[in-house]
């Protein structure tokens, strides 16, 4: 995976792989509607809600891009999309993130 990056379609060409959207409206659509608290993933929602209700939805949007497709870390990411101070919610972002990306392709993989 390190030389492809993230398991994205801009990033392999892969057909079997998300797009960054889905991984974006996924995110998007579990911070609007959080999985019940006992959850074992919803900690994830959580994150990403936060960082939308710190921020907005377009630095949530800009923090994931900037992690899957432009390769930053998700520290750096978040310094660019939420400021200096508030890199944290970019690393929350990237590992809420990483773990959807990873259930959309075990999702299409199941599906297959």
């Amino acid at each position: 995976m390190a030389s492809e990056g993230y398991r994205i379609r801009e990033n392999t060409g892969n057909p079997a792989h998300p797009y960054i959207e889905d991984v974006i409206d996924l995110a998007l659509a579990r911070a609007a509607d959080l999985r019940p608290p006992d959850h074992s993933d919803g900690h994830f929602d959580r994150y990403i809600k936060d960082a939308v209700e710190h921020a907005d939805e377009a630095a949530v949007k800009r923090s994931i891009r900037l992690s899957f497709t432009e390769g930053l870390t998700h520290r750096m990411a978040g310094r660019k999309a939420f400021g200096h101070d508030d890199y944290v919610l970019g690393i929350n972002v990237g590992v809420a993130a990483t773990a959807y990306l990873r259930e959309l392709i075990d999702n299409k993989s199941m599906d297959n």
